[in-house]
């Protein structure tokens, strides 16, 4: 993670070698930095712990909705993928908490922070960074707004909550998310009228196949009978489960995984 960081403020940028220089401990660690890193954990968990308007219920798990608590395991494995499935205090769950909040939101506060960066130092935000910026924006509002599929994906029905999900959460997200933007800041690039244009194309395209494949499995996860997808075709698989194999799924393995590659792009191409 570092060194992406690194080579994107770099003078070359390129990832295929060492950085060009390496800060002092010194620029590594900041009391001020730490003090908003904790204040902006404390306030989504804060907002986490608001009374909510709705109560949204989970996948059934394979203990029938019984948390699991293994007591004997690997520790470098246990460490990494995590011993516990949903770690709570009363009604705080750490997973759910870090799926979406703290990192995900702190993505888009961290690109709106660069872009007012760009603004002080050029005078006004580029087209490039309008367009990284609106379009990440618009991925992480859409995850808030779907926020209750989120219960129907493996990371919380099957992952456990260890180091990968934690830092992945907290850290990853983030701070590589928002390489488009941090590159912006350091290579300022021109782009005109006409590709930002094409560019926007793409990104509709990635968001609507996204978008559709992800709600169609969401409901089919949820309740298989639902009439958008109950004339859907399927196959049963060694444990039980049914896998989609029409809609959205007759036509590529992965359609949601394509539709974040094509959005991926459409991020990468103001750069």
């Amino acid at each position: 993670m570092f060194h992406l960081l690194l080579a994107a403020r770099s003078g070359p940028a390129r990832l295929l070698g060492p950085p060009a220089s390496l800060p002092g401990l010194e620029a590594l660690w900041s009391p001020r930095a730490l003090l908003l890193w904790l204040a902006w954990l404390g306030l989504q968990a804060a907002l986490y712990l608001l009374p909510a308007r709705k109560v949204a219920e989970g996948q059934e798990l394979k203990d029938k909705s019984r948390l699991r608590y293994p007591i004997n395991g690997n520790p470098i494995y246990d460490f990494f993928l995590g011993r516990e499935l949903n770690p709570r205090i009363c009604f705080f769950d750490f997973k759910y908490f870090c799926e979406l909040r703290p990192g995900l939101i702190g993505w888009v506060l961290i690109n709106l922070a660069l872009l007012m960066k760009e603004a002080e130092l050029q005078g006004s935000p580029s087209l490039a960074m309008w367009l990284v910026n609106g379009f990440q924006l618009l991925y992480v509002g859409d995850a808030l707004w779907h926020e209750e599929a989120i219960l129907t994906t493996m990371d919380i029905t099957h992952d456990g909550f260890g180091f990968m999900l934690a830092f992945g959460d907290i850290a990853w997200v983030p701070f590589t998310y928002s390489l488009q933007a941090q590159f912006l800041l350091h290579h300022p690039q021109p782009l005109g009228l006409p590709m930002a244009s094409v560019i926007c194309l793409i990104n509709a395209i990635g968001y609507y196949i996204f978008r559709g494949a992800n709600s169609q499995k969401n409901t089919f996860r949820k309740n298989p009978s639902d009439p958008r997808v109950a004339g859907l075709e399927t196959i049963s698989t060694a444990t039980g489960r049914k896998l989609l194999v029409s809609g959205w799924w007759g036509m590529v393995r992965h359609p949601n995984y394509l539709g974040d590659l094509i959005m991926a792009l459409a991020w990468s191409l103001p750069c």
